[in-house]
């Protein structure tokens, strides 16, 4: 089987799994872990993959779910309590040692760092 193949069962498989359209189109085209970025991670890759036939029938699925869910009832999509952050090279490695300081993980050390500044927003307001 190869790469458009396999995609296209994957993309398939999680059609009849997705709550939404939306959920199914973050589960395909995720810039950071989409089936479809994931399995051609080079822009170069991506645009020769729109061309093949199997592109076109996950374009098919995409549509599909979209008219199954409605566009717009099925444009929000479930919260996974993720998202990426893209920092400098220096704040990134300053979180790291403090991390590191603490025994902690950076996501351990920035997480609470929010919830510090959360609760200091929510007490003066």
């Amino acid at each position: 089987m190869n790469k458009a193949e396999s995609v296209l069962k994957e993309s398939r498989r999680l059609a009849g799994r997705c709550a939404n359209w939306s959920d199914f189109s973050n589960a395909l085209f995720d810039p950071v872990e989409g089936i479809v970025t994931r399995t051609y991670p080079t822009r170069e890759q991506r645009a020769a993959f729109t061309k093949t036939p199997e592109y076109a029938e996950v374009l098919k699925l995409l549509t599909a779910s979209m008219e199954a869910s409605g566009v717009i009832e099925g444009a929000t999509p479930r919260k996974s309590g993720k998202f990426v952050v893209r920092l400098p090279s220096s704040l990134h490695a300053a979180l790291e040692r403090e991390a590191h300081r603490e025994g902690v993980s950076l996501n351990q050390l920035v997480l609470a760092k929010l919830a510090i500044q959360l609760g200091a927003v929510v007490s003066h307001a």
